[in-house]
């Protein structure tokens, strides 16, 4: 694999994890699930924007000003790809380590009947649910789903087959 679609793989899983860490130390206390969960998901959709960088440093500084939409799909797919497994890991370790402290936190945020809910809700689920791979493995695919649409998004929007076109 080319080494930018690592570095840049790389970079958009340190810059998801480091906002992340920031949401969860300083953001999630604060204001909540609710909350804590959107800055989540603006932090990945952040972080992700090294897709388009990427396949935009392939097309201008390695390929001549041109990238197909299949190529600039490869690229994107590769970024992802090991955000996406860096993403996994952390989500597992984050769960291993702060897995009770983060059921916890989301339980005191809960109205009596919400929490009743949810604990109804809990006793219902398979075990493994509740297991640092389990939530590693939905951190992975939710990472890849969002990557993959940002992908699709750059690869259209990033084509250049000829120069001075859009194909």
């Amino acid at each position: 694999m080319k080494k930018f679609v690592i570095r840049y793989g790389i970079l958009g899983a340190s810059i998801s994890i480091a906002l992340g860490l920031l949401n969860w130390f300083f953001i999630a206390p604060a204001y909540g699930p609710k909350t804590s969960e959107s800055i989540g998901y603006l932090t990945i959709i952040i972080s992700l924007l090294t897709i388009p960088l990427g396949i935009k440093y392939y097309r201008d500084k390695l390929n001549n000003g041109l990238v197909s939409f299949k190529d600039g799909f490869k690229i994107g797919t590769g970024i992802t790809l090991i955000a996406s497994i860096i993403m996994g890991l952390y989500g597992m370790l984050f769960f291993a380590i702060e897995g009770d402290d983060f059921e916890a936190w989301q339980q005191k945020w809960f109205s009596p009947e919400e929490l009743a809910q949810a604990q109804l809700q809990m006793a219902t689920m398979p075990e493994y649910m509740q297991t640092p791979l389990f939530q590693g493995v939905v951190m992975f695919i939710m990472v890849f789903l969002i990557g993959t649409i940002i992908n699709l998004i750059s690869a259209i929007v990033l084509k250049r087959t000829a120069r001075g076109t859009s194909n």
